[in-house]
């Protein structure tokens, strides 16, 4: 029996002594690392690609919720204007408004907030601040129920007038790039109803 060695030394070394043989190893060498590279390369860039289409998604819904629930306090708040406060009943109080506020409350915990434009946030926290002092200080006699309903109308007014068309428009403008993706974002629309 043949001693380990000395089974390594009967073998033909004869390639490895060729340069042919060192040449198209450092090929397979190069065209592994190149190959793994370009594969790496290809799956960061549809990973990137991936990962901003769904925050753009995430974003198209937060702003399109946002809009209707900004669009239903704005017309809850016509209605309360129209109703309550151009009859001056002696307890306001017991006629307070209910906004719903559960998009812009859930917002403060979604990661796609901050990518909604500023304009959009800004306008949206001055309408409920606003509103909720001119409602406090009308429910509080500190303004009249005429003066309050001329205050909320002008607040009212900005937002059909301003901030809800412009974020319908952005929020489209964001679905119509989705589309052009690929995402169907009419699916969940269907599936509610």
């Amino acid at each position: 029996m043949k001693a380990p060695i000395q089974k390594i030394r009967d073998l033909d070394h004869g390639d490895l002594q060729k340069s042919g043989f060192w040449v198209s190893q450092v090929f397979v060498v190069l065209a592994t690392i190149i190959g793994v590279y370009l594969a790496a390369n290809a799956g960061l860039e549809q990973a990137i690609r991936f990962d901003n289409i769904k925050a753009q998604e995430q974003n198209y819904y937060l702003q399109a919720s946002l809009h209707d629930e900004l669009q239903d306090n704005t017309s809850l708040l016509r209605r309360y204007v129209d109703e309550v406060l151009k009859r001056n009943p002696d307890d306001l109080k017991a006629q307070h408004p209910a906004l719903s506020e559960f998009i812009w409350e859930t917002m403060r915990y979604s990661p796609a907030t901050f990518e909604t434009p500023s304009e959009f946030l800004n306008a949206s926290r001055r309408f409920y601040a606003d509103t909720t002092d001119i409602i406090e200080k009308a429910e509080n006699r500190f303004y009249g129920a005429s003066h309050a309903a001329k205050l909320l109308t002008a607040v009212l007014d900005r937002m059909e007038q301003g901030t809800l068309p412009k974020l319908k428009e952005n929020y489209e403008t964001l679905g119509q790039s989705l589309s052009a993706e690929g995402v169907d974002i009419n699916l969940l629309k269907e599936e509610q109803r």
